[in-house]
Protein backbone atom coordinates (compact mmCIF):
# COMPACT_ATOMS: atom_id res chain seq x y z
CA UNK A 1 0.00 0.00 0.00
CA UNK A 2 1.29 3.56 -0.75
CA UNK A 3 0.15 6.59 1.05
CA UNK A 4 0.44 10.05 -0.30
CA UNK A 5 -0.14 13.04 2.24
CA UNK A 6 0.90 16.56 2.61
CA UNK A 7 3.07 14.89 4.83
CA UNK A 8 4.95 12.76 2.65
CA UNK A 9 4.79 9.03 1.16
CA UNK A 10 4.51 5.99 2.79
CA UNK A 11 4.86 2.24 1.89
CA UNK A 12 3.38 -0.77 3.49
CA UNK A 13 4.76 -4.14 3.27
CA UNK A 14 1.86 -6.64 3.32
CA UNK A 15 3.33 -9.55 0.87
CA UNK A 16 2.90 -12.04 3.75
CA UNK A 17 0.24 -14.76 5.08
CA UNK A 18 -0.57 -13.16 8.33
CA UNK A 19 0.03 -9.56 9.01
CA UNK A 20 -0.23 -7.84 12.15
CA UNK A 21 -0.71 -3.99 12.41
CA UNK A 22 -0.81 -2.68 16.55
CA UNK A 23 -0.37 0.52 17.93
CA UNK A 24 -2.18 2.67 20.64
CA UNK A 25 -5.28 4.74 19.88
CA UNK A 26 -5.18 7.41 17.41
CA UNK A 27 -2.29 6.07 15.28
CA UNK A 28 -4.07 4.79 12.09
CA UNK A 29 -5.49 1.71 12.51
CA UNK A 30 -8.58 1.92 11.37
CA UNK A 31 -7.48 4.13 8.71
CA UNK A 32 -5.03 1.61 7.91
CA UNK A 33 -8.21 -0.61 6.57
CA UNK A 34 -9.62 2.38 5.40
CA UNK A 35 -7.28 2.81 3.13
CA UNK A 36 -7.60 -0.74 2.00
CA UNK A 37 -11.38 -0.45 1.50
CA UNK A 38 -10.57 3.18 -0.43
CA UNK A 39 -9.22 2.30 -3.57
CA UNK A 40 -11.62 -1.37 -3.91
CA UNK A 41 -14.55 1.89 -4.76
CA UNK A 42 -16.20 1.41 -1.31
CA UNK A 43 -17.12 4.57 0.77
CA UNK A 44 -15.53 5.42 3.68
CA UNK A 45 -16.34 8.14 6.19
CA UNK A 46 -12.59 9.18 7.25
CA UNK A 47 -11.05 10.61 10.00
CA UNK A 48 -10.30 14.03 10.91
CA UNK A 49 -6.50 13.48 10.30
CA UNK A 50 -6.54 11.67 7.34
CA UNK A 51 -9.37 13.48 6.05
CA UNK A 52 -7.03 16.83 6.23
CA UNK A 53 -4.03 15.15 5.25
CA UNK A 54 -4.20 12.51 2.73
CA UNK A 55 -3.76 12.87 -0.48
CA UNK A 56 -4.31 9.45 -2.62
CA UNK A 57 -4.43 5.58 -1.65
CA UNK A 58 -2.80 3.28 -3.94
CA UNK A 59 -3.32 -0.56 -3.42
CA UNK A 60 -1.11 -3.30 -5.36
CA UNK A 61 -3.42 -6.46 -4.79
CA UNK A 62 -2.94 -9.77 -6.41
CA UNK A 63 -5.80 -11.87 -7.84
CA UNK A 64 -5.82 -14.87 -9.47
CA UNK A 65 -2.37 -14.90 -9.83
CA UNK A 66 -2.26 -11.50 -11.46
CA UNK A 67 -0.83 -8.01 -10.32
CA UNK A 68 -2.62 -5.13 -10.30
CA UNK A 69 -2.38 -1.55 -8.44
CA UNK A 70 -5.96 0.84 -8.18
CA UNK A 71 -5.23 4.36 -6.94
CA UNK A 72 -8.03 6.77 -5.88
CA UNK A 73 -7.45 10.28 -4.98
CA UNK A 74 -9.20 11.74 -1.57
CA UNK A 75 -8.93 15.52 -3.39
CA UNK A 76 -9.48 15.55 -6.91
CA UNK A 77 -11.80 13.48 -9.27
CA UNK A 78 -12.86 11.12 -6.00
CA UNK A 79 -15.65 9.59 -8.19
CA UNK A 80 -13.17 7.94 -10.27
CA UNK A 81 -10.47 4.86 -9.76
CA UNK A 82 -7.66 4.43 -12.09
CA UNK A 83 -6.39 1.00 -12.98
CA UNK A 84 -2.35 1.36 -12.68
CA UNK A 85 0.13 -1.01 -15.00
CA UNK A 86 2.53 -3.04 -12.73
CA UNK A 87 5.14 -2.17 -15.09
CA UNK A 88 5.58 1.63 -15.71
CA UNK A 89 3.12 2.74 -13.28
CA UNK A 90 1.30 4.54 -15.54
CA UNK A 91 -2.84 4.22 -15.63
CA UNK A 92 -4.01 2.38 -18.02
CA UNK A 93 -7.71 2.40 -17.60
CA UNK A 94 -10.13 4.66 -15.24
CA UNK A 95 -13.34 3.19 -13.49
CA UNK A 96 -15.92 4.60 -12.29
CA UNK A 97 -16.66 4.28 -8.87
CA UNK A 98 -20.38 4.11 -8.73
CA UNK A 99 -22.68 3.64 -12.03
CA UNK A 100 -22.60 6.82 -13.75
CA UNK A 101 -25.96 7.66 -16.70
CA UNK A 102 -24.36 7.72 -20.39
CA UNK A 103 -21.04 6.81 -19.47
CA UNK A 104 -19.07 3.67 -21.25
CA UNK A 105 -16.93 3.17 -18.45
CA UNK A 106 -16.42 0.08 -16.09
CA UNK A 107 -17.36 0.00 -12.37
CA UNK A 108 -14.27 -0.89 -9.67
CA UNK A 109 -16.86 -2.99 -8.00
CA UNK A 110 -17.26 -5.09 -11.41
CA UNK A 111 -14.02 -5.18 -12.76
CA UNK A 112 -13.00 -6.64 -9.69
CA UNK A 113 -15.64 -9.22 -10.02
CA UNK A 114 -14.40 -9.82 -13.56
CA UNK A 115 -11.20 -10.79 -12.27
CA UNK A 116 -12.39 -12.90 -9.64
CA UNK A 117 -14.46 -14.85 -12.08
CA UNK A 118 -17.12 -13.86 -10.18
CA UNK A 119 -19.05 -11.75 -12.59
CA UNK A 120 -22.16 -14.67 -13.85
CA UNK A 121 -21.88 -16.30 -10.64
CA UNK A 122 -23.55 -13.08 -9.20
CA UNK A 123 -25.33 -11.89 -11.79
CA UNK A 124 -25.90 -14.14 -14.40
CA UNK A 125 -27.36 -13.09 -17.80
CA UNK A 126 -30.22 -15.29 -17.30
CA UNK A 127 -30.70 -14.56 -13.58
CA UNK A 128 -34.06 -13.44 -12.22
CA UNK A 129 -33.42 -10.27 -10.14
CA UNK A 130 -32.33 -11.48 -6.85
CA UNK A 131 -34.86 -8.91 -5.02
CA UNK A 132 -37.44 -8.84 -7.58
CA UNK A 133 -36.74 -5.24 -8.44
CA UNK A 134 -33.40 -5.34 -10.83
CA UNK A 135 -31.38 -5.47 -7.44
CA UNK A 136 -27.97 -7.52 -7.94
CA UNK A 137 -25.32 -8.71 -5.97
CA UNK A 138 -22.30 -6.40 -5.81
CA UNK A 139 -18.43 -6.67 -4.73
CA UNK A 140 -19.33 -4.49 -1.62
CA UNK A 141 -22.04 -7.46 -0.56
CA UNK A 142 -18.85 -9.60 -0.75
CA UNK A 143 -16.38 -7.70 0.78
CA UNK A 144 -17.82 -8.01 3.53
CA UNK A 145 -17.27 -11.59 3.94
CA UNK A 146 -13.87 -10.76 4.18
CA UNK A 147 -13.79 -8.02 6.75
CA UNK A 148 -14.88 -7.62 10.29
CA UNK A 149 -15.23 -4.22 11.47
CA UNK A 150 -14.89 -3.58 15.04
CA UNK A 151 -18.59 -3.07 15.11
CA UNK A 152 -18.90 -6.63 13.44
CA UNK A 153 -16.49 -7.91 15.90
CA UNK A 154 -18.27 -7.44 18.81
CA UNK A 155 -21.43 -7.90 17.30
CA UNK A 156 -22.63 -4.40 17.61
CA UNK A 157 -23.85 -5.15 14.19
CA UNK A 158 -24.42 -8.21 12.51
CA UNK A 159 -21.91 -10.14 11.20
CA UNK A 160 -23.26 -10.05 7.91
CA UNK A 161 -22.20 -6.46 7.60
CA UNK A 162 -24.08 -3.16 6.62
CA UNK A 163 -24.16 -3.91 2.96
CA UNK A 164 -25.76 -7.10 3.35
CA UNK A 165 -29.55 -7.97 3.71
CA UNK A 166 -30.28 -11.48 5.65
CA UNK A 167 -31.53 -12.33 2.15
CA UNK A 168 -28.30 -11.04 0.08
CA UNK A 169 -26.08 -12.82 2.49
CA UNK A 170 -27.23 -16.15 2.62
CA UNK A 171 -27.04 -16.02 -1.12
CA UNK A 172 -23.94 -14.75 -1.08
CA UNK A 173 -22.49 -17.82 1.13
CA UNK A 174 -24.14 -20.53 -0.21
CA UNK A 175 -22.58 -19.26 -3.88
CA UNK A 176 -19.29 -18.57 -3.13
CA UNK A 177 -18.98 -21.58 -0.57
CA UNK A 178 -20.78 -24.10 -3.73
CA UNK A 179 -23.79 -24.63 -1.82
CA UNK A 180 -25.97 -23.51 -4.54
CA UNK A 181 -25.07 -22.37 -7.88
CA UNK A 182 -26.50 -19.85 -10.16
CA UNK A 183 -29.39 -22.41 -11.72
CA UNK A 184 -30.29 -22.78 -8.63
CA UNK A 185 -30.37 -19.08 -7.36
CA UNK A 186 -31.99 -18.29 -10.46
CA UNK A 187 -34.61 -20.97 -9.58
CA UNK A 188 -35.27 -19.86 -5.77
CA UNK A 189 -35.33 -16.10 -7.44
CA UNK A 190 -38.42 -17.01 -9.36
CA UNK A 191 -39.85 -19.17 -7.30
CA UNK A 192 -39.84 -16.46 -4.61
CA UNK A 193 -41.41 -14.22 -7.52
CA UNK A 194 -44.28 -16.42 -8.65
CA UNK A 195 -45.12 -16.65 -5.08
CA UNK A 196 -45.56 -13.16 -4.55
CA UNK A 197 -47.43 -13.09 -7.95
CA UNK A 198 -49.84 -16.05 -6.64
CA UNK A 199 -50.17 -14.20 -3.25
CA UNK A 200 -51.09 -11.08 -4.94
CA UNK A 201 -53.44 -12.56 -7.57
CA UNK A 202 -55.21 -14.02 -4.71
CA UNK A 203 -56.10 -11.03 -2.94
CA UNK A 204 -57.11 -9.63 -5.93
CA UNK A 205 -59.80 -11.94 -6.81
CA UNK A 206 -60.83 -12.20 -2.95
CA UNK A 207 -60.96 -8.38 -2.96
CA UNK A 208 -63.35 -8.22 -6.43
CA UNK A 209 -65.17 -11.23 -5.50
CA UNK A 210 -66.54 -9.77 -1.86
CA UNK A 211 -68.12 -6.72 -3.96
CA UNK A 212 -69.62 -8.40 -6.91
CA UNK A 213 -73.52 -9.06 -6.95
CA UNK A 214 -75.28 -11.46 -9.12
CA UNK A 215 -74.30 -14.02 -11.54
CA UNK A 216 -71.65 -13.91 -14.32
CA UNK A 217 -73.43 -16.28 -16.33
CA UNK A 218 -77.01 -14.67 -15.68
CA UNK A 219 -75.52 -11.01 -16.63
CA UNK A 220 -73.71 -12.76 -19.58
CA UNK A 221 -77.67 -14.13 -20.64
CA UNK A 222 -79.29 -10.60 -19.97
CA UNK A 223 -76.31 -8.71 -22.11
CA UNK A 224 -77.04 -11.15 -25.28
CA UNK A 225 -80.30 -10.35 -25.06
CA UNK A 226 -80.18 -6.71 -24.39
CA UNK A 227 -77.25 -6.88 -27.56
CA UNK A 228 -80.26 -8.70 -29.70
CA UNK A 229 -82.48 -6.15 -29.13
CA UNK A 230 -80.11 -3.32 -29.96
CA UNK A 231 -79.06 -5.04 -33.64
CA UNK A 232 -82.54 -6.44 -34.17
CA UNK A 233 -83.80 -2.27 -33.85
CA UNK A 234 -81.01 -0.87 -35.28
CA UNK A 235 -81.78 -3.21 -38.48
CA UNK A 236 -85.61 -2.42 -38.43
CA UNK A 237 -84.39 1.39 -37.67
CA UNK A 238 -82.08 1.30 -40.41
CA UNK A 239 -85.02 -0.39 -42.74
CA UNK A 240 -87.69 2.30 -41.76
CA UNK A 241 -84.80 5.39 -42.57
CA UNK A 242 -84.00 3.77 -46.04
CA UNK A 243 -88.40 3.57 -46.43
CA UNK A 244 -88.43 7.35 -45.50
CA UNK A 245 -85.42 8.26 -48.03
CA UNK A 246 -87.39 6.62 -50.70
CA UNK A 247 -91.02 8.46 -49.67
CA UNK A 248 -88.95 11.50 -49.58
CA UNK A 249 -87.37 10.90 -52.97
CA UNK A 250 -90.91 10.45 -54.57
CA UNK A 251 -91.87 13.44 -52.96
CA UNK A 252 -89.30 15.67 -54.41
CA UNK A 253 -91.16 17.11 -57.41
CA UNK A 254 -93.88 18.15 -55.50
CA UNK A 255 -91.60 19.94 -53.06
CA UNK A 256 -89.87 21.36 -56.10
CA UNK A 257 -93.35 22.36 -57.94
CA UNK A 258 -94.33 24.00 -54.62
CA UNK A 259 -90.96 25.80 -54.50
CA UNK A 260 -91.48 27.05 -58.22
CA UNK A 261 -94.85 28.32 -57.65
CA UNK A 262 -93.57 29.96 -55.10
CA UNK A 263 -91.33 31.91 -57.09
CA UNK A 264 -93.76 32.26 -59.42
CA UNK A 265 -96.36 33.93 -56.83
CA UNK A 266 -93.85 36.04 -55.61
CA UNK A 267 -93.01 37.38 -58.92
CA UNK A 268 -96.58 38.07 -59.62
CA UNK A 269 -97.46 39.75 -56.29
CA UNK A 270 -94.73 42.11 -57.17
CA UNK A 271 -96.02 42.86 -60.41
CA UNK A 272 -99.24 43.44 -58.63
CA UNK A 273 -97.52 46.30 -56.12
CA UNK A 274 -95.58 47.74 -59.12
CA UNK A 275 -98.96 48.18 -61.62
CA UNK A 276 -100.89 50.07 -58.52
CA UNK A 277 -97.92 52.02 -58.01
CA UNK A 278 -98.04 53.22 -61.78
CA UNK A 279 -101.77 53.26 -61.57
CA UNK A 280 -101.47 55.77 -58.42
CA UNK A 281 -98.86 58.00 -60.22
CA UNK A 282 -101.48 58.06 -63.30
CA UNK A 283 -104.32 59.07 -60.90
CA UNK A 284 -102.34 61.49 -59.46
CA UNK A 285 -101.21 62.94 -62.97
CA UNK A 286 -104.67 63.48 -64.21
CA UNK A 287 -105.43 65.70 -60.89
CA UNK A 288 -102.64 68.15 -61.24
CA UNK A 289 -103.53 68.15 -65.20
CA UNK A 290 -107.37 68.86 -64.81
CA UNK A 291 -106.67 71.95 -62.36
CA UNK A 292 -106.75 75.42 -63.21
CA UNK A 293 -103.52 76.79 -63.08
CA UNK A 294 -100.69 75.05 -61.47
CA UNK A 295 -100.14 74.16 -57.96
CA UNK A 296 -98.39 77.53 -56.46
CA UNK A 297 -94.74 77.73 -55.79
CA UNK A 298 -93.89 78.22 -52.09
CA UNK A 299 -90.61 79.35 -52.55
CA UNK A 300 -88.27 80.99 -55.42
CA UNK A 301 -86.23 78.63 -56.73
CA UNK A 302 -83.04 80.52 -57.19
CA UNK A 303 -82.98 82.79 -53.77
CA UNK A 304 -85.66 80.72 -51.90
CA UNK A 305 -87.20 83.75 -51.14
CA UNK A 306 -91.09 83.19 -50.09
CA UNK A 307 -93.49 83.60 -52.67
CA UNK A 308 -96.91 82.80 -50.34
CA UNK A 309 -99.40 85.95 -50.39
CA UNK A 310 -98.62 86.49 -54.14
CA UNK A 311 -102.06 86.70 -56.23
CA UNK A 312 -101.97 84.24 -59.35
CA UNK A 313 -104.57 84.31 -62.16
CA UNK A 314 -106.54 81.72 -63.15
CA UNK A 315 -104.70 80.13 -66.14
CA UNK A 316 -101.56 81.55 -65.38
CA UNK A 317 -98.03 80.43 -64.13
CA UNK A 318 -97.83 80.24 -60.68
CA UNK A 319 -93.73 81.59 -60.84
CA UNK A 320 -93.73 84.10 -63.45
CA UNK A 321 -97.36 84.83 -63.54
CA UNK A 322 -97.73 84.69 -67.42
CA UNK A 323 -100.52 83.28 -69.21
CA UNK A 324 -100.72 79.34 -69.88
CA UNK A 325 -101.43 77.92 -73.33
CA UNK A 326 -105.07 76.48 -73.01
CA UNK A 327 -104.44 73.94 -76.05
CA UNK A 328 -100.92 72.72 -74.16
CA UNK A 329 -102.71 71.63 -71.05
CA UNK A 330 -105.77 69.78 -72.65
CA UNK A 331 -102.71 67.43 -74.59
CA UNK A 332 -101.33 67.19 -71.31
CA UNK A 333 -104.92 65.90 -69.83
CA UNK A 334 -105.42 63.59 -72.45
CA UNK A 335 -101.78 61.90 -72.11
CA UNK A 336 -102.50 61.43 -68.22
CA UNK A 337 -105.63 60.15 -69.12
CA UNK A 338 -104.18 57.59 -71.71
CA UNK A 339 -101.49 56.44 -69.23
CA UNK A 340 -103.91 56.48 -66.74
CA UNK A 341 -106.13 53.65 -69.00
CA UNK A 342 -103.09 51.51 -69.33
CA UNK A 343 -102.05 51.35 -65.76
CA UNK A 344 -105.42 50.51 -65.02
CA UNK A 345 -104.98 47.66 -67.35
CA UNK A 346 -101.58 46.53 -66.49
CA UNK A 347 -103.22 46.22 -62.82
CA UNK A 348 -106.14 44.49 -63.74
CA UNK A 349 -104.22 41.86 -65.58
CA UNK A 350 -101.62 41.71 -62.67
CA UNK A 351 -104.32 40.59 -60.07
CA UNK A 352 -105.59 37.80 -62.27
CA UNK A 353 -102.22 36.79 -62.61
CA UNK A 354 -101.53 36.66 -58.67
CA UNK A 355 -104.66 34.94 -58.31
CA UNK A 356 -103.72 32.49 -60.80
CA UNK A 357 -100.19 31.67 -59.16
CA UNK A 358 -102.39 31.72 -55.64
CA UNK A 359 -104.89 29.25 -56.49
CA UNK A 360 -102.01 27.09 -57.95
CA UNK A 361 -99.64 27.43 -54.94
CA UNK A 362 -102.38 26.35 -52.60
CA UNK A 363 -103.37 23.09 -54.90
CA UNK A 364 -99.73 22.13 -54.94
CA UNK A 365 -99.40 22.64 -51.00
CA UNK A 366 -102.45 20.63 -50.77
CA UNK A 367 -101.33 18.30 -52.70
CA UNK A 368 -97.88 17.91 -50.98
CA UNK A 369 -99.37 17.88 -47.10
CA UNK A 370 -101.33 15.03 -48.41
CA UNK A 371 -98.86 13.22 -49.21
CA UNK A 372 -97.00 13.68 -46.05
CA UNK A 373 -99.86 12.94 -44.08
CA UNK A 374 -100.42 9.44 -46.13
CA UNK A 375 -96.96 8.43 -46.16
CA UNK A 376 -94.14 10.42 -45.12
CA UNK A 377 -95.45 11.25 -41.47
CA UNK A 378 -95.92 7.80 -40.20
CA UNK A 379 -92.49 6.93 -40.91
CA UNK A 380 -91.36 9.54 -39.17
CA UNK A 381 -93.01 8.77 -36.41
CA UNK A 382 -92.12 5.02 -36.67
CA UNK A 383 -88.49 6.20 -36.92
CA UNK A 384 -88.84 8.42 -33.69
CA UNK A 385 -90.30 5.42 -31.92
CA UNK A 386 -87.53 2.83 -33.43
CA UNK A 387 -84.53 5.41 -32.17
CA UNK A 388 -85.77 5.94 -28.62
CA UNK A 389 -86.17 1.96 -28.26
CA UNK A 390 -82.54 1.48 -30.08
CA UNK A 391 -81.29 3.82 -27.65
CA UNK A 392 -82.24 2.24 -24.52
CA UNK A 393 -81.65 -1.24 -25.70
CA UNK A 394 -77.78 0.58 -26.26
CA UNK A 395 -78.11 2.30 -22.74
CA UNK A 396 -79.06 -1.16 -20.90
CA UNK A 397 -76.16 -2.91 -22.67
CA UNK A 398 -73.83 -0.81 -21.64
CA UNK A 399 -75.01 -0.77 -18.33
CA UNK A 400 -74.40 -4.45 -18.50
CA UNK A 401 -70.91 -4.32 -19.82
CA UNK A 402 -70.22 -2.70 -17.01
CA UNK A 403 -71.71 -4.99 -14.60
CA UNK A 404 -70.13 -7.62 -15.99
CA UNK A 405 -66.67 -5.58 -16.67
CA UNK A 406 -65.50 -7.01 -12.32
CA UNK A 407 -66.46 -10.60 -13.17
CA UNK A 408 -64.47 -10.59 -16.48
CA UNK A 409 -61.20 -9.13 -14.75
CA UNK A 410 -62.28 -11.78 -11.80
CA UNK A 411 -62.16 -14.44 -14.98
CA UNK A 412 -58.77 -12.69 -16.30
CA UNK A 413 -57.36 -12.94 -12.81
CA UNK A 414 -57.86 -16.33 -12.22
CA UNK A 415 -56.57 -17.34 -15.22
CA UNK A 416 -53.64 -16.00 -14.47
CA UNK A 417 -53.64 -17.29 -10.70
CA UNK A 418 -54.10 -20.82 -12.58
CA UNK A 419 -51.37 -20.41 -14.92
CA UNK A 420 -48.67 -18.52 -12.17
CA UNK A 421 -49.93 -21.62 -10.19
CA UNK A 422 -48.91 -24.30 -12.50
CA UNK A 423 -45.76 -22.32 -13.44
CA UNK A 424 -44.93 -21.97 -9.53
CA UNK A 425 -45.14 -25.70 -9.40
CA UNK A 426 -43.23 -26.56 -11.97
CA UNK A 427 -40.26 -24.71 -10.92
CA UNK A 428 -40.78 -25.68 -7.16
CA UNK A 429 -40.46 -29.46 -8.92
CA UNK A 430 -37.39 -27.88 -11.01
CA UNK A 431 -35.60 -26.85 -7.23
CA UNK A 432 -36.01 -30.22 -6.34
CA UNK A 433 -34.01 -32.03 -9.35
CA UNK A 434 -31.81 -29.19 -8.59
CA UNK A 435 -31.04 -29.70 -5.12
CA UNK A 436 -30.70 -33.33 -5.77
CA UNK A 437 -27.81 -32.37 -7.79
CA UNK A 438 -26.28 -30.06 -5.05
CA UNK A 439 -26.52 -32.86 -2.70
CA UNK A 440 -23.67 -32.01 -2.06
CA UNK A 441 -24.76 -29.32 -0.25
CA UNK A 442 -25.28 -30.78 3.24
CA UNK A 443 -22.03 -32.51 3.40
CA UNK A 444 -20.61 -29.09 2.49
CA UNK A 445 -22.43 -27.78 5.22
CA UNK A 446 -21.55 -30.65 7.91
CA UNK A 447 -17.93 -29.95 6.79
CA UNK A 448 -18.34 -26.26 7.63
CA UNK A 449 -20.13 -26.83 10.97
CA UNK A 450 -17.34 -29.75 11.72
CA UNK A 451 -14.58 -27.00 11.07
CA UNK A 452 -17.07 -24.42 13.31
CA UNK A 453 -17.30 -26.87 16.07
CA UNK A 454 -13.42 -27.94 15.99
CA UNK A 455 -11.96 -24.11 16.36
CA UNK A 456 -15.00 -23.00 18.85
CA UNK A 457 -13.38 -26.24 21.18
CA UNK A 458 -9.97 -25.21 20.58
CA UNK A 459 -10.75 -21.81 22.22
CA UNK A 460 -12.75 -22.77 25.54
CA UNK A 461 -15.13 -19.91 25.46
CA UNK A 462 -16.62 -19.74 28.89
CA UNK A 463 -19.83 -21.15 30.26
CA UNK A 464 -20.00 -22.90 26.96
CA UNK A 465 -21.91 -21.09 24.89
CA UNK A 466 -23.02 -24.06 22.58
CA UNK A 467 -22.21 -22.05 19.47
CA UNK A 468 -23.03 -23.19 15.92
CA UNK A 469 -24.14 -21.89 12.54
CA UNK A 470 -28.06 -21.51 12.13
CA UNK A 471 -29.05 -23.44 9.07
CA UNK A 472 -31.48 -20.94 7.66
CA UNK A 473 -29.47 -17.79 8.22
CA UNK A 474 -25.83 -19.32 7.77
CA UNK A 475 -24.66 -17.00 10.40
CA UNK A 476 -23.38 -17.96 13.74
CA UNK A 477 -25.61 -18.56 16.87
CA UNK A 478 -25.48 -19.67 20.87
CA UNK A 479 -27.44 -22.16 22.16
CA UNK A 480 -29.66 -19.11 23.96
CA UNK A 481 -30.39 -17.17 20.51
CA UNK A 482 -28.96 -14.12 19.03
CA UNK A 483 -24.91 -13.62 19.72
CA UNK A 484 -26.16 -10.54 21.80
CA UNK A 485 -27.05 -13.09 24.54
CA UNK A 486 -23.51 -13.45 25.40
CA UNK A 487 -20.60 -11.17 26.66
CA UNK A 488 -18.26 -8.71 24.16
CA UNK A 489 -15.32 -10.82 24.62
CA UNK A 490 -17.22 -14.75 23.73
CA UNK A 491 -18.98 -12.32 21.16
CA UNK A 492 -15.95 -11.87 19.51
CA UNK A 493 -14.42 -14.49 19.89
CA UNK A 494 -17.82 -16.68 17.89
CA UNK A 495 -17.37 -14.24 15.28
CA UNK A 496 -13.48 -14.14 14.54
CA UNK A 497 -13.89 -18.36 14.29
CA UNK A 498 -16.86 -17.96 12.73
CA UNK A 499 -14.80 -15.75 9.74
CA UNK A 500 -12.03 -17.89 10.31
CA UNK A 501 -13.88 -21.19 9.48
CA UNK A 502 -14.54 -19.50 5.93
CA UNK A 503 -11.13 -19.36 5.37
CA UNK A 504 -10.19 -22.67 6.38
CA UNK A 505 -12.63 -24.57 4.80
CA UNK A 506 -10.97 -22.39 1.22
CA UNK A 507 -7.67 -23.71 2.51
CA UNK A 508 -8.55 -27.17 3.08
CA UNK A 509 -10.88 -27.75 0.33
CA UNK A 510 -10.09 -25.34 -2.06
CA UNK A 511 -13.85 -25.88 -3.20
CA UNK A 512 -15.25 -22.10 -2.57
CA UNK A 513 -14.93 -19.03 -4.70
CA UNK A 514 -14.73 -16.79 -1.56
CA UNK A 515 -11.49 -14.70 -2.05
CA UNK A 516 -8.53 -15.99 1.06
CA UNK A 517 -8.64 -12.70 2.56
CA UNK A 518 -9.84 -11.88 6.32
CA UNK A 519 -9.04 -7.99 7.96
CA UNK A 520 -10.11 -7.95 11.86
CA UNK A 521 -10.36 -4.89 13.36
CA UNK A 522 -9.35 -4.57 17.22
CA UNK A 523 -10.46 -8.27 18.17
CA UNK A 524 -8.38 -8.07 20.87
CA UNK A 525 -9.89 -4.55 22.54
CA UNK A 526 -13.16 -5.99 22.39
CA UNK A 527 -12.37 -8.88 24.31
CA UNK A 528 -11.05 -6.87 26.81
CA UNK A 529 -8.17 -6.85 29.12
CA UNK A 530 -8.94 -8.67 32.61
CA UNK A 531 -7.12 -11.78 33.07
CA UNK A 532 -9.90 -14.36 31.76
CA UNK A 533 -9.81 -11.90 28.63
CA UNK A 534 -6.31 -12.01 28.28
CA UNK A 535 -6.17 -15.39 28.37
CA UNK A 536 -9.15 -15.62 25.59
CA UNK A 537 -7.33 -13.20 23.01
CA UNK A 538 -4.69 -15.37 23.50
CA UNK A 539 -5.98 -18.59 22.87
CA UNK A 540 -7.86 -16.96 20.26
CA UNK A 541 -4.48 -15.81 18.18
CA UNK A 542 -2.81 -19.09 19.53
CA UNK A 543 -5.77 -21.27 17.81
CA UNK A 544 -5.88 -18.62 14.98
CA UNK A 545 -1.80 -19.27 13.59
CA UNK A 546 -2.14 -22.47 14.74
CA UNK A 547 -4.90 -23.76 12.89
CA UNK A 548 -4.10 -21.28 9.43
CA UNK A 549 -0.53 -23.08 9.38
CA UNK A 550 -1.94 -26.46 10.30
CA UNK A 551 -4.47 -26.21 7.01
CA UNK A 552 -1.19 -25.06 5.11
CA UNK A 553 0.57 -27.84 6.29
CA UNK A 554 -1.86 -30.71 5.53
CA UNK A 555 -3.09 -28.93 2.02
CA UNK A 556 -0.97 -29.90 -0.76
CA UNK A 557 -1.58 -27.13 -3.44
CA UNK A 558 -2.23 -24.35 -0.70
CA UNK A 559 -4.04 -21.44 -2.04
CA UNK A 560 -2.23 -18.09 -2.13
CA UNK A 561 -4.07 -16.25 1.12
CA UNK A 562 -3.50 -13.18 3.73
CA UNK A 563 -5.05 -12.34 6.96
CA UNK A 564 -4.40 -8.74 8.19
CA UNK A 565 -5.07 -7.93 12.02
CA UNK A 566 -4.95 -4.20 13.51
CA UNK A 567 -5.37 -4.47 17.43
CA UNK A 568 -4.02 -1.77 20.58
CA UNK A 569 -1.35 -4.33 20.89
CA UNK A 570 -0.46 -8.03 20.93
CA UNK A 571 -0.87 -10.79 23.32
CA UNK A 572 1.66 -13.08 25.16
CA UNK A 573 2.18 -15.82 22.72
CA UNK A 574 5.10 -17.85 22.21
CA UNK A 575 7.87 -17.24 19.97
CA UNK A 576 7.54 -19.97 17.29
CA UNK A 577 3.86 -17.90 16.90
CA UNK A 578 5.02 -14.62 16.67
CA UNK A 579 7.18 -15.40 13.80
CA UNK A 580 4.18 -16.77 12.16
CA UNK A 581 3.16 -13.23 11.56
CA UNK A 582 5.01 -10.14 10.11
CA UNK A 583 4.07 -7.27 12.29
CA UNK A 584 3.87 -3.84 11.60
CA UNK A 585 4.14 -1.00 14.66
CA UNK A 586 2.04 2.25 14.79
CA UNK A 587 3.23 5.08 17.39
CA UNK A 588 2.63 8.31 17.97
CA UNK A 589 5.38 10.10 16.87
CA UNK A 590 5.40 7.55 13.59
CA UNK A 591 1.43 7.47 12.73
CA UNK A 592 0.42 5.84 9.92
CA UNK A 593 -0.47 8.83 7.76
CA UNK A 594 2.82 11.09 7.37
Amino acid sequence: MVINSTGGVRTLDFAHPVVCVYGPIDTGKTTLVDCIKYPLGLPVDWRQVPSERLTSVTVHLRIEGMDIALRRSTIADTGTVELISPYDGKAEELLDVTPQPDSDRRVVGEALLDLLGLSELFAPPTAVALLGNGARLTFAQLYALNYLSQDMVDGTESVRGQANTAQSYKTIVELVLGLIDAEMRVLTARRDDLGQTVSQFKRRTETISEFLTGSAAELEEELTRSRSEERDTLTALEELKGRMRAVTTFADPLRQRVAALEGTHSRAREEEKAAQAALSLAQRAIQRAQQPGTDPVLHCPSCRQALTGRVVPEGACALCLSELDPGVRDAVVQAAEAALATAQQRAIEAAKTAGEAQDALAQARAELEERTRLEIGPLAGQIEQLSAAHAGARTRTGMLERQLDPHRRLLELQRALRTAEEELRGVREDIKTRKNLLSGRQTTLAEIEEQFSAIIDGLSLPNEPGARIDHNSLLPKVRAGKLTKVGHGVRTAINVAYRMTFLSHALVTGATDLPSLLIIDSPRKNVGYGDEDQQLIARLYAHFLDHIAGARSHTPHARPHQVIIVDNDLPSLPPHLRRQMHTIELTRDNPLVP
